[in-house]
């Protein structure tokens, strides 16, 4: 089975592949608080990983600890020898979360693509006709746009992280959940509508991900496919070419 690990500024998303889908996918905080949660991965016949990371700090930490519970040596992903085409001025300092989008997006979905990757940050990464990453847009996540508002109406973030029925909010609670959420739902579809336009595509695929993007993906007008596990995805294909 193989282990693949997305390091994110926010969480971890470990998830365990055998060869034919994901049969187990565990979360955790980007802290060093995260070994019993972890160790748990050892109930699994693990012989290859794999890891993408934006938190260099965390990198070697996971490296040592995929030693100590498998006794393997993980594979680290970097924008050299990811086989993905950077069309950027920077291409070392694409995320290599973002590089393994692009990847997936590639063999499961095709080109030209747009991903919206909804979390921490909310992540639209552009794929042109051959496949290559040309850039996009990062917007601040949702709920780190929402925290000034939720910490100052002493809101409940379950309670703000509701999409309401109506935009017309009739109290405080109805109004922040409209001005959140249904503002995020229009801020997607938007930048997705901006880029196809300014790209000239009048048809491309577009993939919605990321933690909120289940959230998200059932309200956007925008004809998309959700696909939850497209980094994870993107990590295996990744690892399965080098």
């Amino acid at each position: 089975m193989m282990l693949a690990v997305d390091i994110g500024n926010t969480n971890v998303t470990c998830g365990v592949h055998d060869g034919e889908k994901w049969v187990h996918t565990l979360r955790l905080p980007s802290t060093l608080d995260f070994w019993n949660q972890f160790s748990t991965l050892n109930e699994f016949d693990i012989t290859k990983a794999a890891i993408s990371s934006v938190v260099p700090n965390l990198t070697q930490v996971y490296i040592e600890s995929i030693r100590n519970l498998f006794q393997i040596d993980a594979h680290i992903i970097t924008y050299q020898n990811s086989d993905v085409e950077l069309l950027v001025e920077t291409p070392q300092d694409v995320g290599v979360d973002r590089i393994c989008n692009v990847a997936a997006s590639k063999e499961l979905v095709g080109a030209p693509a747009i991903i919206g990757d909804i979390g921490s940050a909310t992540n639209y990464d552009v794929v042109d006709e051959k496949g290559a990453f040309i850039g996009g847009a990062i917007a601040p996540g949702i709920e780190v746009a929402a925290q000034n508002l939720i910490e100052r109406a002493a809101l409940l973030k379950e309670t703000a992280f509701t999409v309401p029925e109506i935009a017309v909010g009739t109290t405080t609670e109805s109004n922040l959940q409209s001005g959140i959420m249904l503002g995020a739902i229009d801020l997607v579809d938007g930048m997705f509508r901006r880029i196809m336009d300014e790209m000239k595509w009048d048809d491309c695929n577009i993939i919605v991900t990321g933690g909120f993007g289940g959230l998200i993906s059932p309200h956007l007008k925008t004809e998309h496919k959700y696909l939850p596990n497209l980094t994870l995805e993107g990590i295996r294909i990744v690892y399965e070419n080098n």
